[in-house]
This record gives structure tokens, sequence and C-alpha cells, in this order.
């Protein structure tokens, strides 16, 4: 029986396993940070990965079987080798939270190796060497953990040629004499220049926002810009409802369809601009170069961020575990049982749970459960069962197609992005407001031609800069009439709010507005080569106007309680401006609850 090697090592850091996390579970950088090679996919088959890389002399080739990890506490993987020196090798990384503050990071290996040179190899690469390595990987990250730092190398900029430095150096000018935010471009210039290969794969603004403590929308403007300057190159992801790894990637969103494909999880899905296509940028070539196809891990937890735990528990046994929850609604699942059981953690949920995974399906009724729960997974089937527990809500640093398709910038810049012809795609949520100009045909009577088509254009000058400000843009324009989109419905409300505001205070006779906003689901699709949405929500919204007489709103009842509109409703809006009717809504059969508001 071949020798089997073992290897325990413990550090002791300050941060919190909680703020570690992150760093130590993204095995794709702690692999590429210790020195491994990248490594290359090569088939997914049961959820078992055949990957392999190559080192100096020797080709190794490995079957890997998921992940099993607990957040924030506990990670670890088997690696079966089918060519090297070693035979198989399994990892257990434990983070323990010490009594007084900080972690005790607890790593153990087991490797047995396949030959001789597997045995002479172990104890001086494993043993001596990865030590060495990960201690000081361990260390690196807890002093980025306690400064609340992102996972970067620091001058870096060995990617960056002097020819692109000097590109981005003009390009970065030309983007601040067009008004760009002066400290969005001072941090994406430090980013490109310092941020590693890893970090630079796939930068997410939101993401990049927050840690930069600046606003969302500033940045993904910004990086729209960029992009059209040639300093950043955008991307499309479609991600799995699964996983939620990427299952498809492309440059132009004229090649996003409807329906896609993950190997991962074998399965087809429908693709959403509100949920699972995701815009990602890198730079671009001339500015720096980055081979966004390296990948030193195929699978970790933090390629899944929203599996709160994965464990594996063998037929007839059971688990212990202890995690962290944040509050909100979860999904437990196991490998191969139907159905599912809901979960929602809450501050005052029970502490102590038991999962049972029968022949006799799961619970139906929610289950309440504390933010630090101690569970039990039960397995009571003759197969092993892979049980997990897994957020039903999407990040919200996802800077989404949808958020970045509906701002007016974005429709400026790149007005040649559109899906192909025929294609639809479903939003689940957009807020929609059309708007009419009220008495435009007495205006040309009374005023003259000239000075009264002067007023209309104003008026849709002043329509498009409220709507920008407010995050939306101009879908389309219909004689005096606008269709607009936005992503929330307190900025539609905003905007119509100060465009009356300000064709009330601009010449004589005023001019009046009649609009209206709905909110719901729609279809988006290429017409007339640019993006437009179908469907009730738009049917309903359309219709709303004819129901104001102008200088006012309405507004139908999923707007009017919006708790933020409500908020800017009870600052804004003049005592008594307010009244609720119920009135059918031409092409649909049952009458609406509609508010009108007088601005």
């Amino acid at each position: 029986m071949a020798k089997e090697y073992h290897y325990l090592w413990i550090w002791d850091l300050e941060s919190s396993p909680e703020a570690l996390w992150p760093l130590i579970s993204d095995t794709n950088r702690f692999n590429r940070d210790t020195g491994l090679p990248p490594i290359q996919l090569l088939g997914i088959s049961k959820g078992v990965r055949l990957v392999k890389f190559k080192i100096p002399v020797v080709s190794v080739e490995w079957e890997e079987e998921p992940f099993e990890w607990t957040y924030p506490y506990r990670f670890g993987v088997l690696r079966r080798y089918r060519k090297g020196p070693l035979a198989e090798m399994r990892v257990d990384c434990r983070l323990e939270r010490l009594p007084s503050s900080g972690t005790r990071i607890t790593y153990e290996t087991w490797v047995k190796p396949k030959n001789i040179i597997g045995n002479i190899g172990i104890p001086l690469a494993i043993g001596i060497i990865s030590a060495k390595r990960f201690g000081y990987a361990f260390k690196r990250y807890d002093l980025i953990a306690s400064s609340g730092g992102a996972a970067l190398s620091i001058s870096t900029d060995r990617n960056l040629s002097q020819a692109g430095k000097d590109r981005f150096k003009v390009l970065n000018e030309r983007l601040f004499l067009q008004g760009e935010d002066v400290d969005t471009l001072d941090h994406l210039h430090d980013y490109l220049l310092q941020a590693d290969d890893l970090s630079i794969q796939r930068m997410r603004p939101y993401a990049l926002a927050d840690g930069w403590e600046l606003p969302r929308r500033t940045v993904l403007e910004t990086f729209l810009r960029a992009t059209r300057a040639g300093m950043l190159d955008m991307y499309w992801e479609l991600l799995c409802p699964e996983c939620r790894g990427v299952a498809e990637g492309h440059q132009h969103l004229g090649d996003v369809s409807g329906t896609a494909h993950c190997n991962t999880c074998r399965i087809e899905f429908n693709a959403t601009f509100d949920h699972n296509v995701e815009v990602i940028f890198r730079p671009n070539p001339s500015i720096r170069a980055v081979d966004a196809s390296v990948e030193f891990c195929v699978g970790s937890p933090q390629r899944q961020p929203h599996i709160i735990f994965s464990l594996i528990v063998p037929p007839h046994e059971e688990l212990p575990l202890s995690t962290m929850l944040n509050e909100g609604r979860y999904v437990l699942r196991t490998s191969d049982l139907p159905g599912s059981q809901l979960v929602l953690a809450t501050k005052n949920g029970m502490e102590r749970s038991d999962f049972r995974a029968s022949s006799f399906g799961w619970n139906t009724n929610l289950l309440e459960l504390s933010l630090t729960p101690y569970i039990r997974l039960i397995n009571e089937t003759d197969s092993a069962q892979t049980f997990e527990l897994e957020r039903t809500t999407w990040s919200d640093q996802a800077a989404t197609a949808a958020d970045v398709t509906i701002l007016q910038v974005f429709r400026d810049l790149f007005s040649s992005e559109v899906l192909r012809p025929g294609e639809e795609i479903s939003v689940g949520s957009t807020t929609l407001m059309f708007t009419d100009l009220r008495n435009s045909t007495k205006l040309y009577r009374e005023i003259g031609d000239a000075p009264a088509f002067g007023r209309v254009r104003e008026h849709f000058e002043i329509l498009e800069q409220a709507i920008a400000e407010q995050g939306g843009s101009i879908v389309k324009t219909m004689g005096d009439s606008v269709m607009a989109a936005f992503r929330n419905p307190a900025s539609a409300v905003k905007a119509i709010w100060d465009v009356q505001k300000q064709l009330s205070a601009r010449g004589e006779p005023p001019l009046s507005i009649k609009a209206g906003i709905h909110h719901g689901p729609c279809i988006v699709v290429n017409l007339n080569d640019r993006l437009d949405y179908f469907g009730s929500t738009v049917n309903i919204a359309a219709r709303l106007p004819h129901f104001s007489q102008g200088g006012e709103v309405v507004l139908s009842e999923p707007i009017r309680n919006d708790p933020e509109v409500i908020a800017f409703l009870e600052k804004s809006a003049a005592p008594n401006s307010m009244s609720r009717f119920q009135s059918e809504i031409r092409g649909f059969d049952t009458s609406m609850e509609l508010w009108k508001i007088r601005m």
C-alpha cells in the first residue's frame, strides 16, 4: 500500500473569518498566489471535472470532485490523479474564530504518491515549499482583509507597455475634458495600472464603485464612456440560474440569445435582462493585454458565493454544522431529490434545526432560522446526497443588461448595440413613462409655427435632460409624445416633476404635460434598429396620459405604493393634490386603481 503523506499547518490571523473568507476561499486566486501553474478544463461529467496542467517535464491530469464548504468556516476538495506523480490529494481548510479576536487557519492536506517521483517530490514541493508560500499568502490576505482593501497586487504594471501608458494618458485627458468624474477616472487609472490579471479579467463597475466609495451610476457611466473612447472593452455574460457561473460570454448584445446552455449544470435556461445578463469590462488590448482564459482553479466557493454551504452526506448518516446567514430567503436542495425546502433567515428564527433528505419529500412550510444557526443535515436515503443552501436573490453588485441599456448615455454612445432582429428577452421589472404635450396644436395656431416649434423642441430637451439625470432614457418619440424607461418608480416620478416645474417657468403661454407611469414586466426587442419594450406593462403605461388634463401625472397602483415614491410625494406634493380613482383601461377587461397627482 502506497504511503500517504499528511501535513497540518496552523496560522493565527488578526481578521475575522467572514472578512478572510472571500480571499481564502477564492482558490483560483490562492493557487495563482502560491505559484501553481494555469490549468485547463478538459470536461465535466456528473459534477466531476477533468483538469490538467503542465509543469517542467511532467504533465499532470486529475479528476476533481466538487468542492465542499460551509461559509465562513471550512472548505475542502478531493482530487484523483490520472497522470503525473500523484495518486490522490485531499485538502481541508478550516477557519476558527479565536476567543479574543481574529481567526485560526488550520490547513490540512493528505497526499498519496503514484511513483518514485511523487515520493521524492511531495516532501519538498508540498511539505516545505507549499507551507512557506501558503503562510505568506494567508498573511497577505490578512493585511488586505484588515484594511478593507481589494484583492489585488500593488504596482504590477508589468503588463502595461509604454505605448499603453501613453494611450491611456491621452484617453484619460479626453474623458476629463468631456466632463467625466475626476475621482472615478483617478480610481480607474490606478486600477488599470495596479490590479492583477485576475481582477482585470472581469471588471464589475458596481463592485468597484462600492470599493471606491463612489456612486454606482457614476462609475458605470464612466466605464461606458471609457469603452467608447477605446480604453475599455464591454462584454455581455449570461449567468446560469443554478450555479450562477458564466455560461456564455459575448462582446456584442446582438449575439445574446434568449436561451442559453450551461455546460456545468447541463441545463438550458432563459436569459432575463435584470437577473442573469451581466455587463463586465476589460482593458482594451491597446491599453493592457489580459488573457481572460487563464484559470488556476475551476471550482471554488467564490465561484458560487450565493451558496452558503455545499456538503456531501453519505447514505443513512448525518452531518452537524454551524454557519452564518444574512437576513433574507434561501432554498435548501439535495442532489438527487426533487423539490426543495424554503428558508427565511431572521434575527428571531430558530437557533437549531434538522434538514432531512428522505423519500417523503421536503417540508412545504417556510422554515425560519436564526442568523447563526446550528444545523443537522440528515440523509435518510440509500445514496450520498449533496446538501446545498443558496440565496434566492441575485447579487446587487451585478450591473445587469437592464441597468445598462436603460441609461441614456448607453443609448447615445452604443446605438448599434441592439438585439438581433426577432430576438425577445424578458425583463422582470421596468418603470415606463409616457408623456404627451397638451394643446400643442393650439400652440402652433396661437403663436405661429416657428415659435411653437421652438417651444416644442425645448420641451423635448428638458425631458431628455431630466430623464437622463434620473438614470432613465428616452426609448422613442411619437409626435409630441415621449416613451421613457427607468429602473425604479421614484426616478420616473422625480423626472416628470422636474420637467413640469421647468416648463411652467419658461415662456408664455406655459407648456403643460400629460404623463402616466406604470411598472411591471416587459419584453425587450429590436424595433427599427433600437431597443424597445413590449407587453401589457407598456400598453397600460401608454394609456395612462389620457386620464390627465395637463400638469398632472397619473400613477398606477404599483407606482403609488412604492416606498420611495410615497416619501417623495409626502415631501413634494401639495396638500389635496392627489386623488384616487378607478377606471377601465382600453383593451383590458378589468378596471384599475389609479392616482392622479397635480404637479
